[in-house]
């Protein structure tokens, strides 16, 4: 992982800026920077400042304090900033795309239930929503942190004659070459996320920074955020058989310890685990399923999964409107808008019906 860490700050509200200034300088903590942009010490010209907002942030961040930055953070509304009035998130993330600079934007406010389930990939940048200033910087600097990793880690990756496909790269990355194949699942069919793959370019340190950019969403955005190959905490209990109350529980946690995602992005707060490694687990403990492992080493105090639909039929899946498990039965699966490769990923019968007109198929 990188030792600096430089994230640009990109509010209109001078009173907020503050507040989350100190809440993003707090959960950084002494391992780098925060740096506020500032519109109207930018040094322009006149006709610098006729051209579009896109053409003059790109050639202000290259310059310094603004250079050699980690991460964008910004705000989706931007339209009172100084110098460049009107101005939204949009321009930032076109000026981002050409600075090859991941962009995180923000929305002071509880997410909706909407932004829970749909993908944001074809945005260019990953969305965050809280209603409070600290999480919202938590989530921030854990995103920055897992970029400056992802960077770090590709130079030696592509060097390696297997790393071609950005699959390939991705499971070299996270130290599961042999899950290439279940990760490229996660691309099949997506045109948006297809046409988003760098073309080589003649810059080596260029090329790795875009490609960082690429992978850095696809991990986010997909991988970490349908549960198939990666599992949630809902969904790894559903997947295991165990009720989730008693998968919360430490000494249950311990069982399956060893899937446990560490990889970029890997957020303390909201585990995840590998979930062919539990399969893996319970395979070598002799055992059907995670409950009847766990209970082999903790008793029958550990209950099952209960499907939230039906409590008379067991979960397996997870639904991703409730965020609660789900049984095969009281669900549906492979809409067109889902990653191939999220197979534990589904919507409750009910919340399909309700959602239908407007859902997709």
């Amino acid at each position: 992982m990188a030792s600096q860490i430089k994230v640009v700050l990109f509010e209109d509200s001078a009173q907020t800026q503050s507040q989350i200034l100190a809440a993003l300088t707090k959960s950084l903590g002494g391992n780098g920077k925060i740096v506020p942009f500032d519109g109207s010490k930018s040094g322009e010209s006149e006709n610098d400042q006729k051209l579009m907002y896109e053409d003059r942030l790109e050639r202000i961040l290259r310059q310094p304090p603004y250079d050699g930055v980690t991460l964008f953070f910004a705000d989706r509304d931007l339209s009172k900033s100084q110098n460049f009035v009107g101005m939204s998130v949009s321009a930032v993330t076109g000026a981002a795309k050409r600075l090859a600079v991941p962009v995180c934007s923000y929305a002071r406010q509880p997410a909706p239930e909407e932004y829970k389930w749909r993908a944001r990939w074809e945005e260019g940048h990953i969305v965050l929503m809280s209603g409070t200033d600290e999480e919202l910087a938590r989530q921030a600097i854990l995103a920055a942190h897992g970029f400056a990793e992802i960077e770090a880690k590709l130079p030696k990756i592509l060097k390696e004659k297997d790393s071609k496909s950005p699959a390939k790269i991705l499971s070299a990355l996270l130290d599961r070459p042999e899950d290439s194949d279940k990760i490229a699942l996660y691309s099949v069919g997506d045109q948006s996320r297809i046409s988003d793959i760098p073309v080589k370019s003649k810059d080596e340190a260029d090329h790795i920074k875009r490609i960082g950019c690429f992978l850095g969403y696809w991990l986010w955005d997909s991988l970490l955020r349908y549960p198939g190959l990666l599992v949630n905490e809902v969904a790894a209990s559903s997947h295991l058989n165990i009720a989730a109350d008693d998968f919360t529980k430490p000494e249950v946690r311990e069982v399956f310890k060893q899937a446990l995602y560490h990889g970029p992005f890997a957020d303390p707060e909201k585990p995840q685990w590998w979930r062919g490694l539990l399969d893996d687990i319970v395979s070598r403990g002799e055992s059907n399923d995670g409950l009847g492992l766990a209970r082999k080493k903790l008793g029958d105090k550990v209950r099952p999964s209960q499907c939230w639909v039906d409590s008379t039929k067991s979960a397996g899946y997870y639904c991703i409107i409730s965020e609660k498990a789900v049984s095969l039965e009281h669900s549906k699966g492979g809409l067109s808008w889902f990653p191939r490769g999220a197979d534990l990923t589904r919507i409750s019968t009910p919340l399909f019906e309700e959602y239908g007109p407007w859902i997709g198929a």
